[in-house]
Formats: C-alpha cells, sequence, structure tokens
C-alpha cells in the first residue's frame, strides 16, 4: 500500500502514464534512458509491493518477470534499439502489465 495521500498518488500516477505513453508511442525512437526509466519503475513496483499488484495473480507477475529480465539482458547486449524496437515495446508493456494506467483524469 502506497504513503502518499490519494492526490500526490495520482500526479505520480499520471507522470508514470504520460511516460509510458510517449516510450511505447511507435513515432519516439526508443533510446537507453527509456528502457531504464521503465524496467526501473517496474522494479520499484515490484519491490514495494504497490497496491496495483493486489489486482495481478501469480501467473501475470512472473511474466512480467520474465519480459523484465528479457529486457534487461537485451539492454545488456545492444548499444542501439532501432531495429528491435517494436519488440522492446511489446517485452516493456508486458514486464510493466497492471503496473501503470494508461489514462487518468486530473483531479
Amino acid at each position: 500500500m502506497s504513503s502518499l495521500p490519494p492526490t500526490d498518488r495520482n500526479k505520480t500516477q499520471r507522470t508514470i502514464a504520460a511516460r509510458m505513453e510517449r516510450i511505447m508511442d511507435k513515432q519516439h525512437p526508443l533510446c537507453k534512458e527509456d528502457i531504464v526509466w521503465v524496467l526501473n519503475m517496474v522494479k520499484s513496483k515490484l519491490s514495494c509491493n504497490d497496491e496495483a499488484l493486489s489486482t495481478l495473480d501469480a501467473d501475470r507477475i512472473k511474466r512480467n518477470f520474465c519480459y523484465f529480465a528479457e529486457v534487461s539482458v537485451m539492454l545488456l547486449q545492444h548499444n542501439k534499439f532501432d531495429q528491435e524496437s517494436d519488440r522492446l515495446r511489446f517485452y516493456l508493456a508486458e514486464a510493466a502489465y497492471g503496473l501503470w494506467s494508461p489514462a487518468l483524469q486530473d483531479d
């Protein structure tokens, strides 16, 4: 459970949603900073028992982790992501599945 007040939690979720939507946009050139940001977001959500975890079953969390690991390995092996950006975006979306809300309204 988050210790942030609801308004701060909503602002944080909107920030995450905006960044994720930009990263997932195929017109946005995928860079190492984007990939590392998503991995850090997923890691923090999974490691601090974020309330989003309560909506995911154990098999889904395992799949999130498997995609997290796959992206991590790809990050170690590659410096450029142009040729694999579609696959990386899919893996990033799967790693972050259920951990962010795509569209949140302003308070």
